[in-house]
């Protein structure tokens, strides 16, 4: 990891893309450079698209308490879909969703 990134620069890169498929896989293997510019990426972008894999990758990599932390620091700041994406992700977000709830509906109708 470190080699690719001296060579590539990758960890620096200002293209989101890059971003969003080299920091998860620094978290993955362990590779501690790529962890503060995730934690500055997901701090700077909106975007369900560029957040995901970053909070997967960590709680693949059992970094749970981090991801949540990274989470509430920028709640506010994230796209509502993506607010409510990342709280299944983690574990956040329990509620059933609407056809979940209708269906439990419909069959408390149906007995």
């Amino acid at each position: 990891m470190t080699k690719i990134d001296e060579d590539l620069n990758l960890t620096n890169t200002v293209d989101p893309e890059c971003k969003q498929r080299w920091l998860p896989l620094g978290i993955r293997k362990g590779y501690e450079n790529a962890t503060e510019p995730a934690h500055q990426f997901v701090s700077s972008q909106g975007r369900l698209k560029y957040l995901s894999p970053i909070y997967l990758a960590l709680e693949q990599s059992n970094q749970h308490d981090l991801a949540v932390t990274w989470f509430n620091e920028s709640i506010d700041f994230y796209h509502p879909l993506a607010v409510s994406s990342l709280k299944k992700l983690l574990g956040l977000d329990q509620s059933q969703s609407y056809y979940s709830q209708m269906r439990d509906s419909v069959t408390e109708l149906i007995q």
